[in-house]
């Protein structure tokens, strides 16, 4: 109970205190709007995945954000994400966004930077990026919207990658509920999954690294990170119902990761000899939802 009092108490402080959202939690015009407004938004995430990679446990969020868009399309967002898991209990990751987006009744563009933080404890996979460059082109060609997504990752070398999808909308209940299967193909490279094996995934922090009177300090390498290749297919089924000024979304989704890792560990104990063992890492198709609730003003 004192664990949700003081995230309460720190939801109602940031509102207060920050003027913009996470570029996740931002609800998608069809068109650029006529006029400025802010959005405020919480969301749920079931479990951090990105492009298919995910950590060894769940990593849950809960993420109150706070927004300003532009008439001119210009925008600026922030956030944070709370873990509401016992013995886990913390603000994981904070962000920072300001962009552009432009958009007509068949065409969307937009244009974004985004700088994030991470708490020391984290186990996120993106724990090791520090910031990020990212663009989306999409074309609604009646039967399906095609859209181009590229962008570049900050950590200790930087990550391009770009993701091709497909979807289509359906509307129903007088154009207040929306529902758009969307499937997506990933390709890039993965020097921030590198990172985060080398820094986070065996980080001292973990649980689980005594065995008796043991200590055991682990650094994982992972081979071939700066390749770029194909990451995961994910399909999705957003859908979004309008009334008034909130927006309610729920989306699942089902990533499918390509392309395993061969990961090489070297063991040190507090006793006894050290030594490496190399093993390909098993990933794993991952099912993941999303719920969450804006307001426009």
């Amino acid at each position: 109970m004192k664990n949700l009092l003081i995230f309460a108490f720190y939801c109602f402080i940031f509102l207060l205190i920050n003027k913009s959202s996470f570029a996740q939690l931002k609800q998608v015009e069809k068109q650029t709007p006529n006029k400025s407004y802010w959005i405020a938004g919480i969301k749920y995430l079931s479990d951090n995945v990105y492009l298919g990679r995910k950590d060894s446990v769940a990593v849950p969020y809960i993420t109150p954000s706070l927004g300003y868009h532009d008439k001119s399309g210009l925008y600026f967002n922030s956030s944070f994400s709370y873990i509401p898991v016992s013995g886990e209990n913390r603000i994981d990751a904070w962000a920072l966004e300001g962009g552009y987006s432009h958009a007509t009744e068949k065409f969307n563009f937009e244009v974004s930077v985004s700088k994030e933080f991470y708490n020391k404890q984290s186990f996120n996979v993106n724990s090791e990026v520090k910031g990020r460059m990212d663009t989306y082109l999409s074309y609604d060609l009646g039967f399906v919207e095609p859209s181009l997504q590229a962008g570049v990752n900050f950590a200790s070398n930087p990550d391009f990658g770009f993701g091709l999808g497909l979807e289509h909308s359906f509307s129903a209940a007088d154009n207040k509920l929306e529902i758009s299967p969307s499937f997506l193909t990933n390709v890039g490279t993965g020097n921030y999954y590198a990172d985060y094996y080398n820094k986070r995934r065996y980080s001292p922090n973990r649980k689980g690294k005594k065995q008796g009177n043991i200590t055991y300090d682990i650094t994982a390498n992972l081979s071939g990170a700066s390749k770029f290749q194909l990451m995961d297919f994910e399909f999705s089924l957003p859908v979004n119902y309008t009334l008034k000024k909130f927006v309610l979304n729920f989306t699942p989704t089902y990533a499918l990761p390509t392309h395993p890792s061969d990961v090489t560990l070297l063991v040190k104990p507090s006793s006894g000899n050290s030594y490496s063992q190399t093993a390909t890492e098993k990933l794993e198709n991952v099912f993941f939802w999303s719920l969450g609730l804006t307001y426009k003003f």
